[in-house]
């Protein structure tokens, strides 16, 4: 399990957020692979793990193949 912290680009033709610019550059140098938080076994235990490490919301999860999209829609909305 690996946390991106990135900058939010505000361009809905960016979908690929594992190569935003990190928010904390001088902590990652290359925020790709991201900042591990820990390894577990099954996709349970992974959710438990991110919400407990970072607080995040159980019910606003998306995997990496859709998040771009996600995003995209999520800068049109707001920009419209």
């Amino acid at each position: 399990m690996s946390i991106h912290d990135v900058q939010d680009l505000d361009d809905e033709n960016r979908r690929d957020l594992s190569v935003f610019p990190s928010l904390d550059p001088d902590g990652e140098d290359y925020p790709g692979p991201g900042r591990v938080i820990g390894h577990v076994e099954d996709p349970a235990q992974a959710l438990e793990l991110a919400e407990r490490a970072t607080g995040a919301s159980p019910d606003r999860w998306v995997n990496r193949g859709v998040a771009g999209e996600d995003y995209a829609d999520f800068v049109r909305a707001r920009n419209s």
